[in-house]
């Protein structure tokens, strides 16, 4: 098993060096005639361990007379991590390739191949932002209510469900993508407005209003929130001026903003998505299944197509 640990450094070695790729040659060789219960015709083995222990033994006699008693039991230990890593290396990728992490959805752990943490950042509930080090568990929109939120595409046989906040920055990053998946696959998409950002949920109540008087403008609405300088989110003399833009009247909006009912609605929904356990924007349940932070594009296409996670 000396050849197969041999066949992986050489390998790697012999990008650089020519000598090393003709090394990595006889050690494929080697491979192959081991596999087939053969052994190596060129010696390589022997030479290998020669050199190793050529070099051992310079600096301890003892261990060199070990390393040469027990080379084949040492070479059995080291393949048999060389496999372990292997498939650990591949889990990572894979996981890392259809979840946005080496350890799984909404795991948010440390990631080789993600090291800053930057699909797993999200806009807390409480103040500041989070990345949490432990796996997140319990979102579910079982038994919670989403009626009266926005739902665009109610035909649509997969469905998505976006707890966003317009001032959060990964909400901000996320958000054309999934209008893009949204439309590609004709979606039932509902976005939850949770002001995790902001300091009131005026444009929660902005977005109500709008939605109860016209269904088909509250999305370029949401579209051009989410285009806007984050300090222009809290201007209402900006958000009116996208409401004239979109042909609704300011001054109807604002008045339903204005109405206690209107805020007694909005408290009421906010409420209900806290239910979810969600812990902070985006979170995303497609088909019923959460990912939290901002996850590649690819991340949600693969959970929206319905493959599995057969490494997790």
């Amino acid at each position: 098993m000396f050849c197969v640990i041999a066949l992986v450094v050489l390998s790697i070695l012999g990008i650089f060096s020519a000598s090393n790729r003709q090394l990595a040659k006889e050690a494929l060789d080697c491979v192959l005639r081991r596999v087939t219960l053969r052994p190596c015709n060129t010696g390589f083995d022997e030479k290998m361990k020669a050199k190793i222990l050529g070099v051992v033994i310079i600096r301890s006699e003892g261990a060199a007379s070990f390393l040469n008693h027990n080379f084949e039991r040492l070479a059995w230990v080291f393949f048999l991590a060389t496999i372990i890593s292997l498939f650990w290396t591949v889990r990572g990728f894979y996981l890392f390739y259809v979840t946005g992490s080496c350890n799984g959805l909404n795991d948010s752990s440390f990631c080789v191949f993600d090291p800053k943490g930057e699909n797993s950042q999200f806009s807390s509930t409480g103040p500041g932002c989070a990345v949490s080090d432990n796996p997140i568990k319990d979102v579910t929109l079982t038994n919670v209510d989403m009626t009266g939120w926005p739902v665009l595409g109610t035909n649509g046989t997969d469905k998505i469900v976006m707890v966003g906040c317009y001032a959060c920055d990964y909400t901000r990053k996320v958000y054309p993508e999934i209008r893009e998946l949204v439309k590609k696959y004709n979606v039932q998409f509902t976005f939850v407005d949770f002001p995790v950002k902001e300091k009131s949920d005026y444009l929660s109540k902005v977005g109500y209003c709008v939605y109860q008087a016209d269904q088909d403008k509250f999305w370029p609405l949401t579209d051009k929130l989410f285009a806007a300088d984050k300090p222009n989110l809290e201007n209402t003399t900006y958000v009116d001026g996208l409401l004239s833009g979109l042909g609704l009247d300011p001054l109807k909006i604002n008045a339903c903003v204005a109405e206690p009912q209107t805020q007694t609605v909005v408290d009421a929904q906010l409420h209900e998505v806290r239910n979810t356990n969600f812990p902070g924007t985006p979170t995303l349940f497609v088909n019923g299944e959460a990912a939290v932070g901002p996850r590649p594009y690819r991340v949600y296409a693969i959970m929206l197509r319905g493959l599995f996670y057969w490494l997790q």
